[in-house]
C-alpha cells in the first residue's frame, strides 16, 4: 500500500508539473496512402480481468503498466545518444511466463497466442493495459499491431473528443501517460507515410529533467522500463536504432 501510495504522489506531481513550451506546430499528420481503410473498430468479446484500479483512466493506464513490470521482475533498460542501450537489471523472460503474455494476447483477440510462439507481443500488451485501464473502444482500438492502432488514433483524432492524439517528436514533449512510439524492423513507419509497418510503443511512466521512463512489452523478452535521454527543453533526444516517429497525447483524465 505504502509503495501504491508514493507511486500515486509522483504521478500526480508528474500530471501536475507545467509541461516544457512545446515547439511550433508541424504539417498536418496525412493518411495513409495506397492502402484499403482500417473501418470500424472490430467488436470484441474480451473483457479485463479486474476493475481499472482508479477512476482516472490515464492513473490507471500507469499503475497497470507499474504492476506488469514489477510482475516480470523489474527490468531496466538504459538508452542514450552515443553508447548501446545498457541493461540494468534483468527480469522474467516471455517463456517463464507464458500464461500472462497470453491474457495480453487475448485482449487483441488472440488466445491462440502465449509466450512461447516467438511472436511479437508488445502491441497486446499496450492493448491490454490501456483496455483493462477502462478506456472504451471507441477512444482506443486494441490491435496485435502498434501501427494500426497508432493509425486508428490518428483517424479519430479528426473527430471531437479524442482521448489520444498523435504528436510529432518535435512538437509534443513526452508526459506521463504518453505513447513514445518508433518504427522498428527498418519499416520506414512515419506520421506521413502510416504505411503499417513494424513498430513498438511505450507507456510513459516518469518524466525527470534530462531523461523520461516508459513502459513497455517484449523489450528484452520481458515487460522492460526504457530509459530515454530528454534535450533541455524536455523533448526527446533523437536515438541511434530507436527512430520515434510520434509521441501520443494522452488527453484522459
Amino acid at each position: 500500500m505504502k509503495a501504491a501510495f508514493v507511486l500515486l504522489c509522483l504521478l500526480a506531481a508528474g500530471c501536475a508539473a507545467t509541461p516544457p513550451t512545446q515547439h511550433a506546430s508541424a504539417p498536418p499528420v496525412k493518411s495513409a496512402a495506397g492502402l484499403p481503410p482500417l473501418g470500424p473498430c472490430p467488436a470484441s468479446s474480451w473483457n479485463p480481468e479486474a476493475p481499472p484500479p482508479t477512476a482516472s483512466a490515464k492513473v490507471s493506464m500507469v499503475l497497470l503498466a507499474v504492476g506488469e513490470w514489477a510482475r516480470f521482475g523489474r527490468q531496466v533498460i538504459v538508452f542514450s545518444t552515443d553508447l548501446p542501450p545498457r541493461t540494468e537489471q534483468q527480469g522474467v523472460k516471455e517463456r517463464e511466463a507464458p500464461e500472462r503474455i497470453h491474457d495480453y494476447w487475448a485482449s487483441v483477440d488472440r488466445p491462440d497466442r502465449s509466450g512461447l510462439d516467438d511472436v511479437p507481443w508488445s502491441a497486446a500488451f499496450i492493448s491490454w493495459d490501456i483496455a483493462s485501464a477502462g478506456v472504451p473502444r471507441d477512444l482506443f482500438c486494441p490491435s496485435s499491431l502498434h501501427t494500426i492502432y497508432v493509425e486508428r488514433i490518428v483517424e479519430r483524432a479528426r473527430k471531437p473528443g479524442a482521448a489520444f492524439v498523435a504528436r510529432r517528436p518535435s512538437e509534443r514533449a513526452p508526459q506521463v501517460g504518453d505513447l513514445v512510439c518508433a518504427s522498428r524492423a527498418g519499416s520506414g513507419t512515419t506520421l506521413d507515410n502510416l504505411n503499417r509497418g513494424a513498430g513498438h510503443c511505450d507507456l510513459v511512466v516518469e518524466v525527470k529533467p534530462g531523461w523520461v521512463a516508459a513502459i513497455g512489452g517484449n523489450v528484452g523478452d520481458s515487460v522492460n522500463r526504457s530509459v530515454f535521454p530528454l534535450d533541455g527543453n524536455g523533448f526527446l533526444t533523437p536515438i541511434s536504432g530507436r527512430p520515434v516517429f510520434t509521441v501520443i497525447e494522452n488527453r484522459l483524465p
